[in-house]
């Protein structure tokens, strides 16, 4: 019986330093954890919205965009926060900037000019190997 307590006090003077441990595990997964959120969720949106927030600042006269509402459309004019969208010969609708959803035209412009820069850069070290 007196072993019972002198084991139950032993437990009893280890248990703050494990308890200690136990917070510190945790504090660390819970670090852990915001840290694996910003990495996989925040950061990647945050980089959608910066692409797309450049993409609206240079929306121009003669780009094809699509509205969130699926109306696809090129940019007749574009004035602070409206884009006039010309969608047929006599038909044109004054939409708010964010209700575009993406910008078709650009995004082939874009991937256009890496391709050349691409194309040209093999250009110039096939020229300096001769």
């Amino acid at each position: 019986m007196l072993d019972l307590f002198f084991i139950a006090q032993a437990a009893g003077k280890t248990a703050p330093n494990s308890q200690l441990m136990s917070q510190i595990q945790l504090m660390a997964m819970l670090v852990l954890g915001l840290v694996a959120y910003w990495l996989l969720f925040l950061r990647p949106h945050n980089k959608k919205r910066k692409e797309m927030q450049d993409k609206m600042s240079k929306l121009t006269k003669g780009d094809k965009v699509v509205t969130i509402g699926g109306i696809h459309g090129k940019v007749s004019s574009v004035k602070d926060n409206l884009v006039v969208l010309k969608i047929d010969d006599k038909t044109e609708i004054t939409f708010d900037k964010t209700a575009i959803a993406t910008v078709v035209n650009q995004k082939a412009q874009s991937e256009k000019e890496s391709a050349d820069s691409d194309t040209k850069q093999k250009m110039e070290i096939e020229d300096e190997k001769k």
